[in-house]
C-alpha cells in the first residue's frame, strides 16, 4: 500500500476526492428535482416535457464530456507520472476543444428543438413546453460545456471542494429563479417553463464565470501563452480518449431516449411516473456515482504512480461499500414512498406507477453500483473499447430489446420497461467486475 506524502498524493485520497463529489452530486439533484417539484404545481403537463428534454439535454452534455473525460484521464496519469508540463498542456488543449465543441452543440440544440421534438408524438401543449425549454437551454449549451472541463481540471489536479461550492452558489441562484418564474413573488406575472429555462441558464452562466475565477487563483498551470507549442499528440489523445469514453454513455443515453418513446406511446400518466421515478432514483445512487468518480481520478493517479495492486484491491473495496450504501438508501425511499411520491403529486394513477417503479429500483440500483464503479476505473486504466462495445450490445439487447417486449409488446408498460433497464445494469455490470479482476487493463496504461 503506497504511503503518500506529497501535497497531490493526500489530495488524491479517496476520502477527499469524494465527499465533495457527493455533496455536490446530491445539490445537483436537488437542483434537477427542485425544476421538477416546483413545476409540478404547474403542470403535469410541464413535467413531462422536462422528462422528455431531460434526455435530450443529458444526449448534449455527454457530447460535451467527450472533451472533458479525455482531459480528466489525461491529467489524472500525467500528474502520476510526475509529467506537469503534459498536464499542464492537456488543460489548456482541452479548453480551446471546449469552446468550439460547445458552440457546435449549441447550435445542434437549437436545430433539435425544431427539427427533433416533433418526431416524439407528443400532446401538444406538452411539445409547447418541451419546445420553449429546449430553445433558451440548448441556446447556451456551450456555456455548460466550458463549465464541464473547468470542473474537471478542477478535479483531476485533486481540488473537488471548489466544484462543490460553486455548484452550490448555482442550484441556490436556479431555485430562486424558478420561484421567481412560477410562485408570482411581488406581484410578478407567471413566466412557467420558460421562466424555469431562463433560471437555469443564468445560474449556469454565473457558475462557469466563478469557475474562471477559481481556476485561475489556483496553482494549476495553464500556460496559455504556450497554446502555439502545444504539441497535435495531446489533442489527438483528448479527443480518442473522449470519443471512445463519452461513446458509452452517449449509447446508453440514446438508449434511454429510446426507451423514452415507449414509453410516451404509454401514456402521459406513464411518462410523469418515470419522470418522478428517475428524478427519486438519483438520491439512490448518488453516493455511489461520487465513489465511482472519485475511485475514476484516484485510479488514473495511482495508475501513473505504478501502484497497480493497490488500486485493484482498492477499487473493489469501493464497489463494496457503494453496493450496500445504495441498497439501503433505496429500500429507505421505499419504505417512505408514499411521503415522498405526496410531494410530486397526488393524482393517483401516477402515483400508484411511481410506486411501483420505486420497488423495481430496488433490483434496478442495486445493479447500477457495478457500471458506476468499475466502468469509471476501466476507464481511468485507459481500457475504454470493451465497456463501450458491451455497453452498446447489452444496452440496446437488453435495455431497449426488452423494453420493447415487457412494456409495449407484453403489456407490462412502464415497469416493464424499467425493469428491463435492471437487466442491462445487472448483465453489463457483472462483466465489468470480472473484466477488472483479471487485470487486463493494465495492458492499456498511457506511456
Amino acid at each position: 500500500m503506497p504511503n503518500p506524502t506529497s501535497s497531490i498524493d493526500k489530495r488524491m485520497s479517496i476520502v477527499a476526492l469524494t465527499w465533495p463529489l457527493f455533496v455536490e452530486i446530491l445539490l445537483r439533484t436537488a437542483l434537477n428535482t427542485s425544476d421538477v417539484f416546483m413545476l409540478s404545481g404547474y403542470s403535469d403537463k410541464a413535467v413531462s416535457a422536462v422528462g422528455v428534454i431531460s434526455q435530450l439535454s443529458f444526449f448534449l452534455i455527454i457530447v460535451s464530456s467527450m472533451v472533458s473525460s479525455g482531459t480528466g484521464i489525461l491529467i489524472a496519469q500525467y500528474n502520476g507520472a510526475n509529467r506537469h508540463q503534459d498536464s499542464a498542456y492537456v488543460g489548456v488543449a482541452s479548453i480551446a476543444l471546449s469552446f468550439v465543441v460547445g458552440l457546435a452543440l449549441s447550435v445542434i440544440a437549437l436545430i433539435g428543438a425544431y427539427q427533433f421534438l416533433p418526431l416524439y408524438g407528443l400532446e401538444a401543449q406538452v411539445e409547447q413546453y418541451a419546445h420553449e425549454y429546449l430553445v433558451i437551454s440548448g441556446a447556451l449549451t456551450f456555456n455548460v460545456t466550458m463549465g464541464i472541463v473547468l470542473t474537471t481540471i478542477l478535479r483531476s489536479n485533486g481540488y473537488s471542494r471548489s466544484p462543490m461550492v460553486v455548484n452550490l452558489i448555482s442550484g441556490v441562484i436556479n431555485i430562486v429563479g424558478n420561484y421567481i418564474a412560477l410562485y408570482q413573488p411581488f406581484g410578478l406575472p407567471v413566466y412557467g417553463v420558460e421562466g424555469v429555462a431562463i433560471a437555469t441558464v443564468i445560474s449556469q452562466v454565473i457558475g462557469t464565470l466563478i469557475l474562471c475565477v477559481v481556476v485561475k487563483r489556483s496553482d494549476i498551470a495553464l500556460p496559455f501563452a504556450e497554446f502555439g507549442q502545444i504539441p497535435k499528440l495531446i489533442y489527438s489523445r483528448i479527443v480518442k480518449i473522449g470519443v471512445m469514453n463519452a461513446g458509452e454513455v452517449l449509447s446508453y443515453n440514446m438508449a434511454q431516449i429510446c426507451i423514452t418513446f415507449f414509453i410516451v406511446q404509454m401514456g402521459t400518466a406513464s411518462l410523469a411516473a418515470f419522470t418522478y421515478a428517475q428524478n427519486i432514483a438519483r438520491l439512490s445512487f448518488a453516493f455511489a456515482l461520487a465513489l465511482g468518480q472519485g475511485s475514476q481520478i484516484q485510479a488514473g493517479y495511482y495508475i501513473g504512480r505504478g501502484w497497480i495492486d493497490s488500486i485493484l484491491q482498492l477499487v473493489q473495496k469501493y464497489f463494496v461499500i457503494g453496493f450496500i450504501v445504495s441498497t439501503i438508501v433505496t429500500v429507505s425511499i421505499y419504505l417512505l414512498r408514499d411521503s415522498i411520491i405526496a410531494i410530486f403529486t397526488t393524482q393517483p394513477e401516477i402515483a400508484a406507477l411511481t410506486a411501483s417503479l420505486i420497488a423495481g429500483s430496488i433490483i434496478l440500483e442495486a445493479g447500477r453500483v457495478f457500471n458506476l464503479i468499475f466502468i469509471s476505473a476501466l476507464k481511468a486504466a485507459g481500457d475504454i473499447q470493451f465497456p463501450v462495445k458491451m455497453g452498446i450490445l447489452s444496452m440496446w439487447g437488453w435495455g431497449v430489446g426488452m423494453s420493447y417486449l415487457f412494456g409495449v409488446h407484453w403489456g407490462a408498460g412502464v415497469l416493464g420497461a424499467w425493469m428491463a433497464i435492471a437487466l442491462d445494469e445487472w448483465f453489463r455490470g457483472l462483466i465489468m467486475a470480472h473484466r477488472w479482476r483479471s487485470k487486463v487493463w493494465t495492458r492499456y496504461t498511457l506511456n
